[in-house]
């Protein structure tokens, strides 16, 4: 070791790094002396929150507000939207650009409930937007491009026959119901739900009519609730809903326990109730046929204006509509309703 070249020693009396690096055999390299005059490029120099001072050199008078905000992952992307991989799979019809990824946008409602990978559960689907924006174009596209895929489109009402191209295409002639034609849709039809009545044992039965009537019951507010006195619409309330849901028990065979139900209509109920039997005004308890009169006036009155009154010719017999459930499109018109004002905004 004494041969070893001597190296500096702390001020204590113990040995730097160096030493004791020499002291094993291992010499660190020495420090390149630094020439005079010579100045080590920097990578980053400091620059003034107003910019250098010099002509161009963005200087300022005063310093540009700076805000600070602290927020979650999850929340960054509503200020920065991040670039990332399309959410949805490319299934369904072709509808545009994926904003956020700048990839192709396709829309497949039922596909996606149906793939587990997707995290969607409701198929629905709203359209927003000003108007003139393309909302109804771009609804009628999705529903063409989707019959490809096999699905079927029904248009429950069409009031401004937007939908009425697409039925022309398709080879389908669209309904129209109005004053003056021959298409009428009773409210109070059964539909497929009286399919298989008779063999339906009691508790099925009770829940079934339960259905049934109490969707009726929903139809019969919409239609008496367009009738209007003033500005106030005519009011459908609980006793008025007791009344008509015995009187349609009553109408279809109901009430007396029949296997096989009769499809009853709008001028039926409206007969009955201006004539009521003795078994419908104790069901209902009121304490005679007079006091049942005066007290459902009012409700007789809506009634007979969908037979007779304004809208008259719409939901005053059997349905005449026969709905081809196999056809690529079916679609109701209710262009003919708008002269009839907010009369018929209750009955869509």
């Amino acid at each position: 070791m004494s041969g070893s070249p001597r190296t500096p020693r702390r001020p204590n009396g113990g040995r730097t790094v160096s030493r004791l690096l020499a002291d094993f055999g291992h010499d660190l390299p020495c420090v390149p002396p630094v020439q005079q005059g010579a100045r080590e490029a920097r990578l980053f120099r400091h620059a003034s929150r107003r910019g250098p001072r010099r002509a161009g050199g963005g200087w300022a008078p005063a310093p540009a507000p700076v805000s600070a905000w602290r927020m979650t992952s999850d929340q960054a992307p509503v200020l920065w939207p991040f670039i990332s991989t399309p959410g949805l799979p490319p299934t369904g019809a072709q509808m545009g650009i994926d904003m956020l990824s700048g990839g192709a946008f396709y829309a497949d409602p039922n596909g996606w409930i149906l793939d587990d990978d997707v995290p969607v559960t409701n198929p629905n689907i709203f359209s927003f937007g000003k108007p003139g924006r393309g909302k109804s174009a771009t609804t009628k596209a999705f529903c063409l491009r989707m019959t490809d895929f096999g699905y079927r489109i029904l248009v429950l009402g069409d009031p401004k026959d937007e939908y009425e191209g697409l039925c022309r295409f398709f080879g389908v002639e669209p309904f129209a119901i109005g004053h003056g034609l021959p298409t009428r849709i009773n409210p109070l039809a059964f539909g497929p739900l009286l399919q298989g009545w008779e063999q339906l044992d009691a508790a099925q039965a009770q829940g079934r009519a339960a259905v049934v009537f109490g969707r009726w019951l929903t139809l019969v507010r919409g239609l008496v609730g367009s009738q209007r006195i003033g500005e106030e619409r005519v009011p459908f309330g609980p006793t008025d809903e007791v009344v008509v849901k015995a009187a349609l028990q009553t109408l279809t065979g109901y009430a007396h326990g029949q296997s096989q139900l009769t499809e009853t209509t709008i001028p039926a109920l409206w007969h009955l109730l201006d004539n009521p039997t003795g078994d419908l005004v104790a069901k209902c308890r009121y304490a005679g046929e007079r006091h049942f009169l005066d007290d459902t006036r009012l409700l007789r009155d809506a009634l007979g204006q969908l037979v007779g009154g304004a809208l008259a010719g719409l939901f005053d017999d059997h349905t005449t509509i026969d709905v081809d459930w196999s056809a690529p499109i079916q679609s109701l018109s209710l262009s003919r309703l708008e002269a009839l004002g907010d009369e018929q905004s209750g009955s869509r």
